[in-house]
């Protein structure tokens, strides 16, 4: 065994570098020396050796850190075992409510979805469909249209009644209606005689025919269409400059076009003058009837000029296009204006106007020019989306570009903008207005009809509603017109019940302050008629049907105001199916009472009754209006179709009315036209009902008609909700009109 070492040396043996043996009173080589052996200082040694500590304290690290690991995991799997466990509770909670479901009778209206949860907010649970669409070819339709909505009272109503009807098929398809006599027609010019080949024009002499039209017309007329553009849809499309337009013109007709190629660069300016001058017509109501012998069409110009564009796109292409749209929505042309829409969109992205204009080197006045147009582009893809059900083609997320400039401005190469004096209102005011409900609406398009991300729902509802609040706030206090317009729509909705009730023609408003009060009342349709997917028990679900009903009032009221107004109902996403729509969510509303005793939340019956009739009268003028315009000749099939299922709308909504009011019990007459006059009235039309009282009344019950013609019965919500998810992949789904384009 090796010896150890001392634990202390002494003074003497530190001086003379030898070892000390350490022991005490003194070591070894003092007491041999004789010497005093003494220590002085007090050494600090190790007491145990350097290579037995160190691998301890790296073992009792190791061994440290491995705990703190098993501790993490031990966590870890302590919470996955509360998320298992809070999961098999809600999946119990789940289970027991649909037993509930099973077990209980079945309530009125739509049923709330398994697993929703108020905490989370409920989930809109909407669902479009097939319908019927030109030359009976299905033609899909998503919730914006009101199918769903349709189909939701279609159940309530069995209910209530205990009755197996369903609703018509035409009821679904009220929004693609279309009558072939609205397209317009001009007189026989024997300038066209020379370019027509089977009624179409021939593409050797197309330009030099249209030219020569256009030096006949003159200038007089083309400014007159042109001037009743810039008051009526300009204000809405702010897309073409005086400047540019009448200098164009006058190029036009003047110029000698010397080359081959550049007439055919002047054909999208050519369909701008005929959109404009087609536009011009249908607001003066001409039609091929009236004309004799029977007139060339304009629907054959412009769609000849369609197919004669060039490949390339530019801004004058673009202009062209938006026209010839604006044309197409008012001859109720659906189909082929959805693929025109989607060509909108992408020539306007092709040319960049969905981007900043900071990208690009342009003038101020054509910056400007660019603003407006993509933004009126963008105003008719969400407006297209709402009427037809459709996805959007625009995204928000893709668009950066400014809001146009509150300034008037008529040339394009201006190299600055007036800007209006505090308290001055401008031309660009009303679509500025215009252009922030269209994205109000764009939001509500993307948070509340999307096919996923349901949840949510009253939170969706409040912060839209807010935005919308907001936007009415402003629209009033910058546009002095629409707060009028909503006053006196007001004092109609007060004094319904008074048979003096009458409408000054004073007090009508203008055209475009109508039309954005009824988009605004059909914004809080759009928002919360969602909300009537919901639970019955989902507080949101009174509060959503209540600010429908009140909105749908104000619809009809404006819609009664609008009625001699040719311009309003053919704005998308106005129509027909908002008339019904709006009939039939009262009737909704009174349905979710007790069929024999009124509920507090509903309107009066009497007041009930009057918005009854304003809707069936609407309808009923409209389709003996439509008999009237395409004359005494024979009838397409598409006009005969379409006056048949206005008929039918309001004599059905007529009949639903009838049965709601006989099962109350109460005492109650139709009103007659001649108490509610009109200074202003729009021509008389013959009744679709000849004698109203004859189908109505306590005494007499009124016969169901016959609906035998629907060609399909309507399935019912739980029938749809029973089916399997599927997707649809044919491109062919949208049927097209057959078009003559060259």
């Amino acid at each position: 065994m090796a010896e150890r070492r001392p634990a202390q040396v002494c003074d003497r043996c530190r001086v003379k570098r030898v070892k000390c043996d350490g022991r005490r009173p003194k070591c070894g080589k003092c007491e041999r020396a004789g010497a005093e052996c003494s220590v002085s200082v007090q050494l600090r040694r190790r007491t145990t050796p350097r290579g037995y500590i160190e691998p301890t304290e790296e073992l009792i690290k190791q061994l440290t850190q491995e705990l703190q690991s098993a501790r993490d995991q031990l966590q870890l799997l302590s919470a996955r075992e509360e998320g298992l466990q809070e999961t098999i509770v809600a999946q119990k909670k789940e289970i027991e409510q649909l037993r509930e479901l099973v077990a209980a009778p079945r309530t009125a209206g739509y049923t709330q979805h398994a697993g929703e949860k108020a905490s989370n907010g409920s989930v809109v649970a909407h669902l479009g469909r097939l319908v019927l669409g030109d030359g009976n070819s299905e033609f899909f339709a998503g919730s914006t249209t009101g199918v769903h909505f349709v189909l939701s009272a279609q159940q309530l109503y069995q209910t209530t009644f205990s009755s197996q009807e369903h609703f018509p098929e035409c009821l679904f398809r009220l929004h693609i209606l279309r009558s072939n006599e609205l397209t317009v027609a001009w007189e026989r010019n024997k300038s066209f005689e020379s370019c027509l080949v089977d009624g179409q024009l021939a593409s050797a002499n197309i330009f030099e025919s249209l030219r020569n039209h256009l030096r006949n017309l003159g200038v007089v007329a083309v400014r007159k269409a042109f001037d009743k553009y810039q008051q009526c849809w300009g204000i809405l499309y702010p897309v073409l400059l005086s400047k540019q337009f009448l200098d164009t013109f006058d190029d036009t007709i003047n110029d000698a076009w010397t080359t081959p190629i550049e007439p055919h660069l002047r054909i999208p300016f050519l369909l701008q003058v005929y959109a404009l001058i087609a536009l011009d017509n249908v607001h003066r109501g001409t039609t091929a009837t009236e004309s004799e012998p029977l007139s060339y069409h304009l629907d054959t110009i412009l769609s000849n000029l369609l197919g004669q564009m060039p490949c390339r796109g530019d801004i004058p292409s673009l202009q062209g296009l938006i026209l010839y749209l604006l044309y197409l929505q008012t001859t109720l042309q659906h189909s082929l204006a959805i693929r025109i829409c989607g060509m909108i969109v992408r020539l306007a992205q092709s040319l960049g106007l969905h981007r900043h204009t900071r990208r690009f080197k342009h003038q101020p006045g054509e910056s400007e020019l660019r603003r407006r147009i993509w933004w009126s582009v963008y105003v008719l893809d969400v407006q297209s989306s709402i009427l037809y059900g459709l996805p959007r083609n625009i995204q928000t997320a893709d668009t950066d570009t400014d809001l146009p400039t509150n300034a008037d401005y008529d040339d394009m190469h201006s190299d600055q903008l007036s800007y209006p004096l505090p308290g001055e209102t401008t031309h660009i005011e009303p679509f500025l207005q215009y252009v922030h409900l269209a994205q109000i609406l764009s939001r509500c398009l993307e948070q509340m009809y999307t096919t996923t991300n349901r949840r949510g729902g009253v939170a969706k509802i409040y912060r839209l509603q807010r935005e919308l609040d907001v936007w009415k706030q402003n629209v009033q206090s910058s546009l002095p017109n629409i707060a009028r317009t909503g006053e006196l729509i007001q004092t109609r909705l007060h004094n319904i019940n008074k048979p003096t009730t009458a409408y000054n023609s004073v007090e009508f408003p203008d055209s475009i302050s109508l039309w954005l009060f009824i988009l605004g009342e059909l914004a809080t349709m759009l928002i919360h008629r969602p909300a009537l997917t919901f639970g019955q028990q989902e507080p949101q679900f009174a509060d959503s049907l209540r600010a429908c009903r009140e909105a749908t009032t104000q619809l009809i009221l404006a819609f009664e105001l609008a009625s001699d107004v040719s311009f309003v109902p053919h704005i998308w996403p106005s129509g027909h199916h908002l008339v019904f729509q709006s009939g039939l969510m009262l009737l909704y509303d009174r349905w979710f009472q007790s069929p024999t005793q009124p509920s507090g939340i509903s309107i009066e019956p009497d007041t009930l009754l009057r918005f009854i009739y304003i809707a069936i009268t609407l309808l009923s003028k409209s389709a003996a209006h439509l008999g009237e315009r395409a004359g005494s000749g024979r009838l397409s099939p598409s006009t005969t179709e379409t006056i048949e299922s206005l008929r039918q709308a309001s004599s059905y909504l007529h009949y639903l009315c009838t049965r709601t009011l006989e099962g109350q019990g109460e005492s109650w007459s139709w009103p007659q036209l001649s108490r509610h006059p009109m200074e202003s009235p729009i021509p008389q039309a013959s009744a679709i009902v000849t004698d109203i009282h004859s189908l109505a009344g306590p005494g007499q019950p009124t016969p169901l008609p016959d609906y035998s013609s629907s060609l399909w019965e309507p399935l019912s919500i739980d029938e749809i909700n029973q089916m399997e998810i599927f997707e649809l992949t044919d491109p062919l789904l949208i049927p097209w009109e057959s078009q003559g384009l060259a």
